[in-house]
């Protein structure tokens, strides 16, 4: 370290630090016991959660390219083809030039590329008027 009155540069201060510092051996713990600790090594789920792909929040299922020149001043139009809840389990597929409505938690039909959030529509029924495009898995949680 410098004497002479000179600032010690923030790397030599952070060297210092870290070279006092060990890893802690790891410990098994419970889920209970385990809040705010880091873990020591990847944990893998034994199965898919959400088990499928799904919608992370209330909107429009589409496909990417129907929805790209969408603006405020020119929204683009695209008939609503079908309703999803979450919790539905009937058999969607969107077509090409549609939109199926869907809600949070919803399983996303095939074919479907992203969400468009209801803020960014009109919220229609029949036809729905998209303000803004989405890119590609916009509010999708895969599984």
């Amino acid at each position: 370290m410098s004497h002479s009155g000179e600032l010690t540069p923030v790397e030599e201060h952070l060297a210092e630090i870290l070279a006092t510092i060990t890893p802690l051996t790891p410990t098994e713990l419970g889920l209970d016991d385990i809040g705010g600790l880091v873990l020591a090594e990847d944990v893998s789920a034994v199965s898919a959660l959400p088990s499928f792909d799904n919608s992370g929040m209330d909107g429009y299922a589409v496909r990417v390219e129907d929805v790209a020149a969408a603006t405020e001043e020119n929204p683009v139009t695209l008939p609503v083809t079908a309703e999803v809840a979450a919790g539905d389990t009937g058999a969607y597929a969107l077509q090409p030039g549609t939109a199926i409505k869907i809600m949070t938690g919803a399983m996303l039909p095939p074919g479907a590329e992203a969400v468009v959030p209801v803020e960014w529509t009109d919220g229609g029924s029949a036809r729905v008027a998209i303000r803004a495009g989405a890119h590609y898995g916009n509010a999708v949680r895969l599984a």
